[in-house]
Order: structure tokens, then sequence, then C-alpha cells
């Protein structure tokens, strides 16, 4: 017992910090394919797998107790702050490797960027709600955190495609729900009463899709809802076979995982840089049709 733990204890310690709840179906799924990547990593690193809540102060005071203990690199889905870029960039200067994932972060002085084009993949979704929705219809957006880039850019991305579409198509709202699946609940049933117009919605986040959904669901109006979301998880599936969600823009996140993971262990153990700064996943599109609900 004691030569397991002393070898448990010898072992390199990779960090992974992501934002949100550990309960989140993303973010287990990114981290079931670095699970499975380091598996092929012959030195057997430990991972120290951790969640910050959705604010700066937080994020940086995990970062700063992980790095409390020998750390030789830290997969991050960071909050796009420049206190957690200088901590970053701080961990590159002392020689420990980071790789960014979902989400990006500029000034940090990573080594790598995992994950989709969130511009391109808001641009998809609107696309979509184009194509769903009729002319003039009124849409509110429900994101995670407005301090996560990724979602900015996907409502960024979103909005520009509106911008340039024949429908006219209007944003009236966007709200944040922290990946939180009451608020995101108390929140798209607030839309629709200050905006009675609203019959759509864009779920620019993955956290908080039941419980928007489900607010959605229960609205006693006689319009018809067009949503729009992203990944498929359970509550996805659900929606979709209830016919509430349209459709979902797919992220692959186990493939991210394991990606991020994969370049890490390549700079730490074999000292190769990166192929690829921004290593970007296919984005694909999911309906009720492509599933077996």
């Amino acid at each position: 017992m004691a030569q397991t733990k002393e070898k448990q204890n010898s072992k390199d310690r990779i960090g992974v910090l992501l934002y949100g709840s550990p309960k989140g179906d993303f973010f287990n799924s990114v981290i079931e394919g670095i699970n499975r990547a380091v598996l092929s990593v012959k030195s057997e690193p430990q991972l120290d797998v951790r969640f910050s809540p959705m604010n700066v102060a937080d994020q940086v005071q995990m970062l700063d107790d992980m790095t409390k203990k020998p750390l030789k690199g830290l997969i991050i889905s960071p909050i796009d702050d420049v206190s957690v870029a200088k901590r970053l960039k701080a961990l590159s200067d002392k020689g420990i490797s980071v790789v960014t994932v979902d989400t990006d972060i500029a000034d940090s002085g990573r080594i790598a960027y995992v994950g989709t084009d969130p511009y391109k993949a808001g641009r998809v979704a609107a696309s979509q709600m184009c194509l769903l929705c009729e002319p003039k219809t009124e849409i509110g957006i429900v994101t995670g955190f407005h301090g996560i880039r990724g979602h900015e850019e996907r409502i960024r991305g979103f909005q520009d495609y509106l911008l340039n579409d024949s429908k006219g198509l209007t944003v009236e709202c966007i709200g944040e729900c922290r990946d939180d699946d009451y608020k995101a609940y108390e929140l798209v049933q607030k839309m629709q009463s200050d905006h009675p117009g609203i019959s759509a919605f864009f779920f620019a986040t993955t956290g908080g899709i039941y419980g928007g959904c489900k607010g959605i669901w229960q609205m006693t109006t006689r319009l018809s809802f067009h949503v729009v979301t992203f990944d498929v998880f359970d509550a996805t599936r659900e929606f979709m076979q209830k016919g509430l969600i349209d459709s979902s823009v797919y992220q692959n996140p186990k493939h991210q995982g394991a990606l991020a993971l994969r370049i890490l262990a390549r700079k730490i153990y074999e000292g190769k840089d990166p192929e690829k700064e921004i290593n970007l996943s296919e984005l694909s599109l999911k309906t009720a049709e492509c599933l077996y609900l």
C-alpha cells in the first residue's frame, strides 16, 4: 500500500482546469477524451482535474492553488481576463506548457488552442435559424458567461450573419445563465415576458439547455418556437424528441480533450512543439433525423 502511494506521488502531475460545474455534460466529455488519451502516455502522468466557478477571482485562486505543487503542464478553459492571462504567462515563463481547450485567451503564452472556431460556429447556428424562421422573427440568446471568449464569439458570429441575411431576423435580448438550469429556466421565461414577440432562442452555451428548454416548453403562449443549441447530450435528445430543438451544432468534445492531452504530452515528454498553434475541430449539424432518439 505504501509503495503504491509513493509511486503515485512520484508521478508527473498535469493540471486540468475547466470552468463551470463538475456536472456539466460538455466538459465531462472533454475529460473523457483526456482520460482516454492519457492511457497512451508511457510516463503515466497523474491528472489533477478541477472546476472553477464562472468568475475571474475563483479561477485565478484555483490556478494559484493548483501550482503550489510541481506541475508539468496545464490544460485549461480560461476565463478571458488579463488576470488569468498573466497567471498563464507566468507558468509559461517557468517552462510549464499550457494548452487551452474549448475557449482561448490572448497574451497567455499558451502553446496551442484546441477547440472550434466559435465565430464560425455562431454563423453556422444563425444559418440554421434563418432556414427555420419566418422573416422578421425575434430571437432571444441564452449565453453562459460574457467572460468566456468562446461564448462571446459565437454571439458575434450569430449576429453578424443575421445582419447580412435578407430575412431580417433580429436579436431582441441576450442573457447569462451561468450554465445553470434553474437560471436558464427563469431567463427564457423573463425574456419572453419582456419581449412577447420572441419566437426563437439560440443557446450560445451547452450548459443550461435542459432548464432553458423546459422553460420554453412550459410557456403558456400560442407561439411556436424554434431553438438552436450546441452539442448533443441527454437534454438535447429529449427536447429534439419533443420537437422543440430544431438543430444543434456539434463540436466533438471528446476529440478536443484527447487532442489537447496529446499535444501537451508531446511537448512535455518529447520536446516537440505543436504542429499547429490553432487546432480547430470540425463543426457538424445534428437534427432529430440524424439521431436515434
